[in-house]
């Protein structure tokens, strides 16, 4: 599902990118470091193909899954919450 929606995102890119643009001049602090925009359109990997992406979107979801920060906030979830993993 995460593969399936960063790929859609990916081909709605541009729309995306300037739609982001129309708030650039908010005042909003995400907006006032570095460069938010050429952020954003790298985080799209635009160089890379549609398999690629899928590829890259498999990695980063497997790597977040193993992550012991993803480990911990199920448990805080669990404990909170009771939603089991």
């Amino acid at each position: 599902l995460c593969v399936k929606g960063y790929l859609g995102a990916r081909r709605h890119m541009d729309g995306i990118i300037n739609t982001v643009l129309l708030m650039v001049d908010s005042g909003l602090p995400c907006f006032s470091r570095g460069d938010p925009i050429g952020n954003l359109r790298k985080r799209f990997h635009p160089e890379m193909s549609e398999r690629e992406a899928a590829n890259f979107m498999i990695r980063t979801c497997t790597d977040a899954y193993n992550k012991w920060t993803t480990a911990g906030y199920d448990l805080i979830q669990y404990l909170q919450q009771g939603i089991e993993k």
